[in-house]
């Protein structure tokens, strides 16, 4: 077994001490509270002192003040940049100082338009412009943004390249505000010919392919993009191998030169630029609309407000597709938009695809506040969709106890917080977190009440086998992810979500706190129940080899030693997962035994599930199994219900695995078991055409997949089973058989052997599913 972490908890251990490490961040003094006078009031002063310097100021060095003032501070060249963004895959803060301008906007907007005219005509004022259009879109005047391209573009040379890119970036302005006979009128009108052609031509195909999906002529788009994307590729490719034979050369060159020799210089690594990320994003998202038969447009609108009603503007929307939401926001992004003064954004021409949103936030904005947003929301669009999107932030839950640093010593800690209207139940997660480390879990779920008692040894032993690395090779362990609770010289910290009665998240205590006013109480304490042994001390000095030994020492010396034998255990586990010496994990199990006899705890009922479940022993599986539904006290989360299912399958149990497997994926947003369950309903004998249908129904949404590729396998199936349909049913059910019996060797066997073919394709795919 190597460690393995649900995905409904996985999202607590990554996401989770993100938010914690922003508490602490915001926790600092922030310099409004530091400030003598009011905000409103130091803005003013900094308002007026700014513009009568401009006014005393002519030429070029008032051009310079309005580039250090404005160009250069706002958003670092980006108009799109913001201290926060946060999105159900991802959220990020910016580390530096939060982006607080000195000037109204109506200031920025003149001076912005005096520097179009009279500024210098470099890459400069490209950036200008796109904040110009920027602060008129944020105002609900996007046609005024439109003219202040149209006037930037007729101050400078037709065939230069500022001129041409402000001319393109006209092209995608109309696209973006569905308006595609100005788009395809700019783009037909527009000859690229400057220093920097290729990547005006990358991006001319790009606009190019985008708008031809939006009239109709998918296939077209795709080759336009597809031709693109490579051209692009090939230029930068012959950069690169012009630079190595340069270096190569100078190389040889010195060594002539100098007998003695010098370190060679290798040549530069070309990353993947922005341009190429979004003619890669396009390609992906129009030969997935092809292949789901998916060839026309779709709207998505909404509005961006506070529980209260009050809109929030100048926030940046991002609608981004299936394989743009594991990386950051660029410039790339090909659905951006910033909300108008009543909060609204409205994105046209969207390929049919699976989406999530995004926000981007001024502190001050998200100060107080929570986007209650699931590592599962996902937003499909349709051919055709008009759809309506709102994003409501809820404030945060007030914590209550324990608080502020707080020193418990007891045998239980009491965790209370203010209740939220409509919460069906609570989870409470906690953690810690120390310089430059930091770690949390799950403590408990479904809490019904707004308070509940946890006894410190579940704090201590309940808290995961999961563990946190910081480089390769079992010395680098973080000892705080293994000790967490039971570490009396670390801080903790605590953590409470509120979900209704469908499982959906009202909101959380988590999140950005920057004032007198939304700081509240602070979300720590000190647990000071235990004293750490030498075994411990070992640990926390990264020597977790010595304090394996020393745990040993301590359970030879006192066998119902729960503490020496949880970690010892637990490093075992961990150790074996980095190493990958399965001898270790067999040795642990033992001691598992053991331990949940001496803590009948559901997480140690879970792991020997799970090792027994990977191991193929059915009787011991299920034995654990119930003890794990009874000691959690639940009927098992979507996670637990779709293992089990698979356990029942391999155990020629198909109608109950099945009736667990349509449970499980009805409430499972992942859907990270659709293909196992497909498998089973076609091994039952269900058609086709009925599991696609399933397919569709419950798309998988893993990490770098199409939630569109099941669908895609069940109709390449169809259509391969149109050929010779009994012999395509009889090798169906046969390879089907395999897998139902756990013969994996047997069918990788077949894997290796047979040609490509939709089953081949389709048996690999249920193969891979965990």
């Amino acid at each position: 077994m190597r460690i393995k972490i649900r995905v409904k908890h996985l999202v607590s251990f990554v996401l989770l001490p993100a938010f914690l490490l922003i508490l602490l961040f915001n926790f600092l003094p922030s310099s409004k509270a530091q400030m003598e006078e009011s905000p409103a009031i130091q803005f003013n002063l900094a308002r007026t002192e700014l513009l009568q310097k401009l006014e005393s100021t002519t030429g070029s060095k008032r051009m310079e003040l309005i580039q250090t003032n404005i160009i250069d501070k706002e958003h670092a060249y980006d108009p799109y940049r913001y201290d926060v963004n946060i999105g159900p895959s991802m959220s990020q803060w910016n580390h530096d100082e939060p982006s607080i301008s000195d000037l109204l906007p109506e200031d920025k907007i003149a001076l912005l338009e005096e520097y179009i005219l009279d500024g210098p005509a470099n890459n400069t004022r490209i950036f200008a412009v796109k904040l110009l259009a920027y602060e008129y879109d944020a105002l609900g005047r996007k046609e005024d943004g439109d003219q202040a391209l149209i006037t930037a573009t007729k101050q400078l040379a037709s065939n230069s390249h500022v001129a041409q890119e402000l001319t393109l970036l006209r092209a995608e302005r109309a696209l973006n505000r569905g308006d595609i006979t100005a788009a395809e009128a700019i783009l037909e009108q527009t000859t690229l010919s400057s220093e920097n052609q290729q990547v005006l031509d990358a991006q001319k195909a790009w606009l190019t392919g985008r708008l031809l999906f939006t009239k109709g002529k998918a296939q077209e788009a795709l080759a336009v993009v597809d031709n693109g994307l490579e051209s692009y590729q090939k230029f930068w490719q012959d950069i690169h191998k012009q630079m190595s034979l340069t270096t190569s050369n100078s190389d040889k060159d010195t060594a002539d030169k100098d007998a003695a020799g010098s370190a060679s210089i290798s040549p530069p690594t070309i990353g993947t630029s922005e341009t190429e990320l979004q003619l890669e994003a396009l390609r992906i998202a129009i030969q997935s609309a092809v292949d789901m038969g998916n060839t026309s447009t779709a709207v998505v609108s909404g509005t961006l407000t506070r529980s209260d009603g009050t809109p929030v503007s100048r926030a940046g929307i991002f609608l981004r597709a299936e394989s743009e939401v594991h990386h950051s926001i660029t410039s790339a992004d090909s659905y951006r938009i910033v909300t108008d003064d009543e909060g609204r954004f409205e994105f046209y021409g969207v390929i049919p695809g699976f989406y999530q949103l995004q926000l981007g936030l001024s502190y001050d904005q998200i100060d107080g506040w929570a986007w209650p947003i699931q590592y599962d929301d996902w937003i499909e669009v349709k051919p055709g969709d008009l759809l309506k999107e709102s994003v409501v932030l809820q404030p945060l839950i007030e914590l209550q106890s324990p608080i502020n640093q707080e020193t418990l010593t007891g045998k239980n800690v009491d965790f209370r917080w203010k209740a939220v209207k409509g919460a069906a139940y609570y989870r409470l997660s906690g953690g810690v977190s120390m310089v430059g480390s930091s770690f949390s879990s799950q403590i408990r779920d479904h809490i019904t009440d707004n308070q509940v008692s946890i006894p410190v040894d579940e704090l201590y032993y309940n808290s995961g086998f999961s563990y946190g690395s910081g480089g390769e090779g079992f010395e680098s362990i973080d000892p705080l992810s293994f000790l967490v609770f039971m570490n009396p010289e670390a801080r903790f910290s605590w953590n409470i979500e509120a979900f209704d009665a469908d499982g959906h998240l009202l909101t959380r205590s988590s999140g950005y706190r920057l004032n007198e006013d939304t700081v509240g109480n602070l979300p720590f304490f000190y647990l000071k129940e235990r004293e750490l042994t030498t075994a411990d001390r070992l640990l926390l000095n990264k020597k977790p080899d010595q304090a394996i030994e020393m745990y040993q020492q301590n359970v030879a010396d006192d066998p119902e030693d729960a503490h020496a034998l949880h970690m010892l255990v637990k490093l075992m586990l961990a150790k074996s997962s980095l190493t990958k010496d399965d001898s270790l994990e067999d040795q642990a199990i033992p001691l598992l035994q053991k331990l949940i006899q001496l803590h009948p705890y559901s997480n140690y009922a879970f792991t020997l599930t799970q090792y027994y479940f990977d191991h193929k022993d059915w009787k011991s599986y299920n034995e654990y199994y119930s003890r794990y539904i009874e000691l959690s006290q639940t009927k098992g989360d979507d996670y637990d219900r779709s293992i089990n299912a698979i356990a029942l399958m391999h155990q020629g149990k198909l109608t109950e695995a099945r009736k667990q497997f349509s449970i499980a994926l009805e409430h499972d947003d992942s859907h990270r078991f659709i293909g196992s369950y497909l498998a089973a309903e076609l091994y039952a004998g269900e058609s086709l055409a009925s599991v696609l249908t399933l397919a569709e129904r419950y798309p998988e949404h893993s990490f770098g997949l199409n939630g569109y590729r099941w669908p895609q396998m069940i109709k390449q199936l169809i259509a391969e089973r149109t050929k010779q349909p009994d012999n395509f049913d009889q090798e169906l059910k046969e390879k089907l058989g395999w897998y139902m019996d756990g013969q994996t060797d047997v069918s990788k066997q077949w894997i290796d052997s047979t040609k490509s073919s939709a089953l081949k394709t389709f048996i690999q795919a249920v193969l891979a599913v965990s």
